[in-house]
């Protein structure tokens, strides 16, 4: 991850030089194009930092292999199995939600993750609508999140919790 903390024109720039257009004078016609892209680009970026703010990072499909060391077929399986929270954004890009795994290597899925997952799975709701409700504090849980009280061992708590909040979604 060498771009931590690069500034946006660096890499504005540096797209531009790699692209040989860095010397090409616009026209009107191209100058709008160019005004849409860049706004979408920039929107986009800061959805998805309000989305990490809240839910924690979201990992590229490379950086999720990176910290499981899984292969891509035990990914998959992850995903199917409800063991991994599978994310996908607008643009139809896809993520990992990191919350789901615990927080030291090698980095696993927490414990009773499957099966709030699968309580979930129920609803047919995206998977953002899930990594918010497990990192949204819940009076149920004493004020703790989901994804807490599933680390602090109360997986039935946080199971029972996910079917009453998959089932009024349903309903």
């Amino acid at each position: 991850m060498g771009f931590m903390g690069t500034p946006l024109k660096k890499v504005v720039d540096d797209q531009l030089e790699a692209s040989g257009m860095a010397e090409e004078r616009l026209d009107a016609e191209d100058v709008r194009y160019l005004q849409a892209g860049v706004a979408k680009v920039l929107s986009n970026l800061r959805a998805r930092r309000v989305w990490e703010n809240h839910i924690g990072p979201v990992l590229t499909h490379r950086q999720m292999l990176d910290v499981t060391g899984w292969s891509k077929q035990a990914l998959s399986q992850a995903v199917q199995a409800h063991r991994v929270l599978r994310l996908v954004a607008e643009d139809g890009t896809v993520g990992y939600w990191s919350g789901g795994l615990t927080d030291t290597p090698p980095h696993r899925p927490i414990p009773g993750l499957k099966e709030t997952l699968t309580a979930w799975a129920a609803a047919d709701v995206e998977g953002w609508t899930v990594a918010s409700w497990l990192t949204t504090e819940q009076p149920e849980l004493d004020g703790r999140t989901p994804r807490q009280a599933l680390i602090d061992g109360d997986d039935n708590d946080v199971v029972a919790l996910a079917h009453r909040a998959a089932q009024r979604l349903v309903s």
